[in-house]
């Protein structure tokens, strides 16, 4: 051992040694676990290259003294917060996770928050302290040497990388380089944002001396189409829409998996299989404001980031938006009924032709916190501080009450706009994951029919369709109950309803043209309440 020590720091060594096995098995074990426990040869690559590259880390950390310390310090606690949000809600880290946290806002920060963070927190601590109590001294020419056996074993075991770990490198390089990746993306999408183009031609509105009309676009979150009474789930959780005169498109999927991507897309021109319009180019917004329609853009959802978020920036194309104060109220319960008011507000502006936006906060992370005590019919509920906390039953049980709540905000739209020369679209962004650990949603999950079926309705006042134009294309819309659509749609049948003429509409994807052709989604196909497992 004497002899090894002349040529190498052998203290140094075995003090890097001890703390990547510990790490590996600590934070590296449980994740590769959690995604590979059903391959085992892909598994045991994944551990050994954890290994390789904790060496590599931990070597070099250990060569730069205090700095050394500090960075260490950050690699464990961060690892500690991230390894509680992988493991608690089953998530493969990627720059999506990350990126959520730039578009979050307070309430959903505190719906996924939970005491158990603070034990990981506490082990991150503990580990941190251990570590750099032993931290080694001052690195002479010869502790340079196994640093660069490391960066070699880096470099050669990637030959061993199974194709499954693409994108799920081990901690910490993985998710540091995946918040890099978002960091990165949103510099990219802030100046994609502030270079989006106007869309090309004239755009003219057939008004044909009719009265001013309403179109309103009711825009939910995290709602699951097979948790509605409307599409065959055997509890009634929409009583009150299922008495109204809907027409209900049995399969609609979604644009994204996620709210960003999900928006962004339904309002522009992008189209699931072709989403690059969606971040270049001006909405539908901006469309309608320049066919002579007042705008108007009411919301009970927000950011916690300083910087405009991509769906901001659509709302941003309105004449008027507004947040509800509940957004950045602590302890505020935020439902859909919040937006009523506001929507009182806007009817009552002078007579024109409008677009309305109401974008709503849904059923969204913690459902429990979305309703009223009148709505609680299903129990046990999910009353724990993080729905990572909660089983299936309590989740569900919230959920469902939650859409009642949403049941109630629907037929109070309807009872506003019922008197009106007015229009309503009802959909949501996407759907959720309510079962195990896999919960919530993530943009990249394109394949789950649980995240991709949407509700999809319309409805049309009484004055509305006594107008022969509107009452034809309400009767070709009908007819494609059945048949698969999709967020697609949307951009396009809001111009054709509202007879705006523009060379940006396609009426291949107006559900009310009579030329719509069904969708066929590139990721996943919808085929009943079966294949979605709502309990």
């Amino acid at each position: 051992m004497a002899g090894l020590s002349s040529f190498i720091d052998a203290a140094r060594l075995k003090y890097v040694t001890v703390l990547s096995l510990a790490y590996t098995a600590v934070a590296n074990l449980p994740y590769y676990h959690m995604l590979f426990q059903h391959q085992p040869e892909v598994f045991a690559r994944a551990m050994i290259l954890s290994l390789v590259y904790a060496l590599a880390i931990f070597y070099l950390l250990s060569l730069l003294g205090r700095l050394g310390k500090v960075l260490l310090a950050l690699v464990f606690l961060s690892s500690a917060v991230v390894l509680y949000f992988s493991l608690s809600y089953g998530y493969a880290q990627s720059k999506d996770m990350f990126a959520l946290v730039w578009n979050t806002n307070l309430h959903e920060a505190m719906g996924v928050f939970s005491p158990m963070l603070f034990v990981y927190a506490a082990a991150g601590a503990l580990f941190t302290y251990l570590a750099i109590r032993r931290f080694p001294g001052k690195p002479t020419l010869k502790s340079l040497t196994p640093l660069l056996v490391f960066a070699a074993l880096c470099a050669g075991a990637k030959h061993i990388q199974p194709y499954e770990m693409k994108g799920r490198h081990p901690m910490p390089a993985g998710y540091l380089s995946h918040f890099g990746h978002s960091v990165k993306q949103q510099w990219r999408m802030k100046k994609l944002i502030e270079a989006r183009a106007e869309l090309p031609g004239p755009v003219v509105c057939e008004r044909n001396g009719r009265k001013p009309m309403i179109v309103v676009l009711a825009l939910g979150e995290s709602l699951r189409a097979d948790h509605l009474g409307l599409y065959g789930y055997d509890r009634e959780t929409t009583p009150l829409s299922s008495a109204a005169p809907l027409t209900v498109f049995e399969r609609c999927y979604s644009a994204g998996a996620g709210t960003t991507e999900s928006v962004t897309r339904m309002l522009t021109r992008a189209t699931i299989a072709h989403p690059d319009p969606a971040l270049k180019e001006k909405s539908v917004i901006t469309l309608f404001r320049r066919a002579g329609f007042r705008t108007v853009w009411l919301t009970n959802q927000g950011a916690m980031a300083t910087g405009e978020t991509p769906v901001a920036s659509i709302a941003r194309e309105s004449e008027i938006f507004q947040t509800h104060p509940s957004v950045y109220t602590v302890n505020a319960r935020i439902q859909d009924s919040d937006l009523l008011p506001m929507l009182d507000d806007a009817l009552r502006l002078p007579e024109q032709d409008t677009l309305i936006v109401l974008h709503s906060f849904g059923s969204h992370i913690n459902p429990e916190h979305r309703y009223a005590d009148e709505f609680r019919r299903y129990a046990p509920v999910c009353s724990k501080f993080s729905v990572a906390d909660c089983t299936d039953e309590e989740l569900v049980n919230s959920y469902d009450n939650s859409v009642l709540a949403t049941d109630s905000y629907w037929a109070g739209v309807i009872e506003r706009l019922k008197d009106k020369n007015a229009v309503l679209f009802v959909t949501s962004d996407h759907g959720d994951r309510l079962h195990g650990k896999y919960r919530g949603h993530s943009p990249e999950l394109m394949d789950h029919p649980e995240l991709r079926w949407v509700p999809f309705m319309i409805y049309a006042s009484p004055e509305f369709r006594k107008n022969d134009r509107h009452a034809e294309q309400l009767n070709n819309a009908a007819r494609l109950r059945e048949e698969p659509c999709s967020h697609d749609n949307l951009f396009h049948s809001l111009l054709g309803i509202a007879g705006i003429q523009t060379p940006a509409y396609d009426a291949s994807l107006d559900l009310f043209s009579g030329d719509a052709k069904a969708h066929a989604d590139p990721y996943t196909v919808i085929e009943g309440l079966e294949q979605t497992l709502p309990l």
